[in-house]
């Protein structure tokens, strides 16, 4: 099941138990704040946005242990309702708040934020919006922390799919390289009934994209695979 049906096709408990689960495997595996923070080393933050945010788990380094003000924003009806529970839960004092909003309109002023995380959620995004939104709501210096799927991520997919006999899992794979292809060949990405919304990134793709933006990829995290390719991209402090 992908994030997209999880999002709409299951009951509120269930989406619940899913973000909870989501917490507490990061809550779990300190090393990921740790390498959050290591990433924006000498950027003051004092306000973060967490794009696709769940439970909003992201944002604990720079809510928790940095002291700044955390957004999350997410499309879900639920937005927030176990982020707020959580957050209270693990800090009285935490300074956050949920938005439900897409990633392609941001409800935000330009230059808002320090920092940004999106972590698979582009790849159900329509991505020159998304990418656009998040670049401007970024002030100049500020950092995008960006995890996406990459085509090796569908291409393994598919292929688990054949090993378990699972045609919609195939299907569903080849639908979303497809719809990459297309995209990474043309520079447009397709949302039709045939492709559906759905499609892979790639590092040169992101370049391709980011540029006009003022944005640039610097490095890559920890966390950083083939499938899924984990980026610090940061703005350019240069003020058009």
């Amino acid at each position: 099941m992908s994030k997209v049906d999880r999002f709409f096709k299951i009951s509120a408990t269930e989406y619940d138990n899913y973000v909870r689960a989501e917490w507490q495997q990061y809550v779990d595996h300190p090393a990921r704040a740790n390498e959050s923070l290591a990433a924006l080393e000498g950027l003051v933050v004092e306000r973060a946005l967490d794009i696709g945010c769940g439970s909003g788990q992201e944002l604990i380094p720079f809510v928790v242990k940095g002291s700044a003000f955390g957004v999350g924003v997410d499309v879900v009806p639920e937005t927030g309702r176990v982020g707020r529970e959580l957050f209270s839960e693990l800090l009285d004092e935490a300074r956050v708040s949920f938005v439900r909003s897409a990633a392609e309109a941001l409800p935000f002023q330009t230059g808002s934020f320090d920092v940004a995380v999106c972590r698979l959620a582009l790849p159900y995004t329509e991505n020159d919006r998304a990418l656009s939104e998040m670049a401007r709501v970024l002030r100049p210096g500020g950092v995008l922390l960006l995890k996406i799927h990459h085509a090796a991520y569908y291409l393994r997919k598919a292929e688990s799919g054949l090993r378990a006999a699972d045609a919609r899992s195939v299907i569903h794979a080849l639908r979303v390289l497809t719809s990459g292809v297309l995209y990474y060949a043309t520079n447009r990405q397709p949302r039709t009934r045939l492709t559906g919304g759905e499609t892979f990134q790639t590092r040169g793709l992101l370049r391709r994209k980011l540029a006009p933006l003022g944005m640039s990829i610097e490095s890559e995290l920890p966390d950083s695979n083939p499938a899924t390719p984990s980026f610090v991209i940061r703005k350019s402090t240069r003020r058009d």
